[in-house]
């Protein structure tokens, strides 16, 4: 098969790769490029400025060469995930009964909603065969306006995945004899993904990341975004002392982090209460927003986990070009973005 692009959107940037060979036993990481965008450009994931995404996207094809065939891993607060049950039936009947059976399970509204249910496990029960899987849904309007946006910058979008799944693709060999938690901090969510046996048995989007904190930096200093991320990139969650300034950034960082830190430990708990026969023990972390310094060891002290910063590449050949670009320094926040050209080929 002919090279793809593969592409995720934050609020920070643009985070493409050219993959040769996807949905094969070794695809080849060929090249990759981020983009910074404008504050404002991507909010919670969603594009606000079509007109600049487009120009920056359209770049990507001109400039660096990039095919216009493209998978795009989407994130946004309003990817609602839901484990639920159904009697087992063929998937494009059950997929045309979901808005009736899940509407009251959903914080949306179904008839302005892209809903789809991925089956992870299949059991027999007295009452016969059920489907037990993983209901995703967003709003219609952020998807629609995305995926325009991409192709009027002259992408054709073959295929659009969240990233809990993209991720699961990355890191199902860990899981083969344990549970591990693959925690994915992107700019405005985190998602919680426990894998057992190759497989997503849990999920769970934390409606807070990196940009969270940066944004509760800003407020506390009273200065832009960019002059926070700036201040948060450069301190993380190290001791600061004699620069009353960069103390108080640092006090803002540990409180929201700590929040978020609160909703990744009671995922883990939930889960964990409920399998004590496979508990998740070891966390994989991944996605921009772990790569502030001293989060880590942090998390790892606060949910009595061993903590790891994931490596995405086990499945892939990394291309001369790319080894060039130094990838493998971005590796956690390219993990959703490369998972898009493993697994099967979408339909």
């Amino acid at each position: 098969m002919k090279p793809i692009t593969t592409l995720s959107l934050s609020n920070d940037a643009i985070r493409a790769a050219v993959i040769a060979n996807p949905y094969t036993e070794r695809p080849q990481i060929l090249q990759y490029r981020t983009v910074g965008l404008p504050t404002g450009a991507v909010v919670d994931g969603e594009i606000v400025d079509p007109q600049t995404m487009t120009g920056l996207l359209r770049g990507l094809i001109k400039n660096a060469k990039f095919p216009k065939d493209l998978a795009l891993v989407y994130t946004s607060r309003r990817v609602v995930y839901r484990e639920m049950t159904f009697p087992e039936m063929p998937l494009a009947e059950l997929h045309d009964t979901l808005p009736f059976q899940v509407k009251n399970y959903i914080a949306l509204p179904v008839d302005d909603s892209i809903i789809d249910f991925v089956p992870l496990t299949r059991e027999e029960q007295a009452q016969g065969a059920v489907l037990h899987g993983m209901v995703v849904a967003t709003l219609r309007t952020g998807v629609e306006k995305t995926t325009t946006a991409i192709q009027n910058a002259g992408f054709a979008v073959r295929s659009v995945d969240v990233s809990a799944f993209s991720l699961a693709r990355v890191f199902r060999d860990q899981s083969r004899d344990k549970a591990i938690a693959v925690v994915n901090v992107g700019s405005n969510s985190t998602d919680v993904i426990i894998l057992s046996q190759g497989h997503p048995v849990a999920l769970r989007a934390v409606p807070s990341g990196a940009d969270d904190i940066t944004q509760a930096v800003a407020k506390a200093l009273d200065i832009p975004f960019d002059g926070a991320l700036e201040i948060k990139n450069r301190i993380g969650l190290q001791n600061v002392v004699g620069d009353e300034r960069l103390e108080k950034a640092e006090e803002i960082i540990r409180d929201t982090t700590s929040q978020l830190i609160v909703g990744i430990r009671n995922t883990l708990n939930v889960y964990n209460t409920d399998h004590p026969a496979m508990v998740a023990d070891d966390i994989v972390l991944v996605g921009a927003g772990s790569m502030l310094a001293g989060f880590p060891p942090v998390l790892a002290s606060s949910t009595n986990k061993t903590v790891t910063i994931g490596d995405p590449f086990t499945h892939f050949i990394v291309g001369e070009d790319a080894k060039r670009q130094n990838i493998n320094v971005h590796g956690p926040e390219y993990a959703a973005v490369l998972g898009l050209a493993l697994g099967k080929r979408p339909r």
